[in-house]
């Protein structure tokens, strides 16, 4: 008993000091769960769960890029009065009054808004996508390995074109709600695996160096079909009453106001991998966007409006 209560306090102990860490370098900007992951020694799967913490507990966390989390624009914890020991205590309260439920939950609400001079709900709310669970299993812990040491894995996979690939592992994704292996062949050719459908994942004993900016990459993409190269050049027309959506967001990879159009429309161009990158986001946006070119693109869109009309 006396050594499991020790080994409790000592998780205690070790995840304050996490929060701790985790809640200073929000303050200060934007944190990359993979980079921190691999400083703590610990795996993904227990940030994530810290940034749950921290959400329930009413800071304002918002997801830029799959893997990253920043504050919302305009919150800090001076502007809350709190030093980063107290907010990094204030998360853990809020996980213990949770677990046990009931009054315990209601009364930690009260006390934090007398701590906190908070009369009213947070004026903040961010909903996160829901989606799979990270599956911390032997295989994936393996692979996990693989990356940080830059060891060459033989991963099998179901459902592939092949049975097994030999690659070199460069990152963990998210996105869109499902977790993915993103990894070199031998060619350089960038491929993604989805995580539960690796089936096993056998180190080669091969060391490999990589040299591209594979962050940069994967954050000039919109959604999981990103690559090295973009061939694809479209330029879209925005109509009038959707322009203030992309002056503030970019939606379409590489995304570029080219000018703004007689009438209060946008001229807007943006660099594509293949036409599965960003036509799922053109239908989104009909009747309110127009390819302009390439015409077999234009065309594509219409075919495909013309198909499901047909099933209608």
């Amino acid at each position: 008993m006396i050594k499991k209560g020790v080994s409790m306090q000592k998780e205690m102990q070790h995840k304050i000091t996490r929060l701790l860490y985790e809640l200073n370098a929000l303050d200060k900007g934007t944190i990359c769960l993979a980079d921190m992951a691999a400083d703590f020694g610990v795996s993904l799967r227990t940030l994530q769960r810290d940034m749950r913490d921290i959400q329930e507990a009413d800071f304002p966390l918002y997801c830029p890029v799959p893997g990253q989390y920043a504050f919302m624009e305009g919150f800090s914890l001076e502007k809350m009065k709190l030093s980063g020991k107290e907010a990094s205590l204030l998360v853990l309260m809020h996980e213990v009054a949770a677990s046990l439920g009931g009054p315990f939950s209601s009364s930690y609400n009260l006390l934090k808004k007398r701590l906190l001079g908070q009369e009213e709900e947070s004026p903040f709310f961010v909903k996160f996508a829901g989606g799979e669970a990270f599956p911390d299993t032997p295989v994936i812990q393996e692979i996990t390995q693989c990356i940080r040491a830059k060891e060459k894995v033989n991963v099998c996979y179901k459902g592939g074109r092949r049975t097994c690939y030999p690659v070199r592992p460069l990152k963990l994704l998210w996105v869109e709600g499902f977790w993915y292996l993103l990894a070199l062949t031998d060619d350089d050719k960038l491929l993604k695996f989805r995580l539960e459908k690796i089936t096993s994942a056998a180190p080669l004993g091969k060391f490999f160096r990589h040299t591209a900016d594979i962050n940069k990459i994967i954050r000039q993409g919109t959604n999981i079909w990103f690559d090295k190269e973009r061939p694809l050049n479209v330029k879209l027309e925005i109509s009038p009453q959707v322009v203030k959506y992309f002056k503030i967001r970019d939606y379409f990879p590489l995304q570029k106001i080219e000018k703004q159009l007689p009438g209060g429309g946008l001229l807007l161009s943006c660099q594509a991998v293949n036409t599965q990158e960003i036509i799922h986001t053109i239908l989104h946006w009909l009747p309110e966007i127009k390819v302009k070119s390439p015409t077999w693109l234009a065309e594509e869109v219409k075919k495909t409006l013309q198909q499901y009309l047909k099933g209608i």
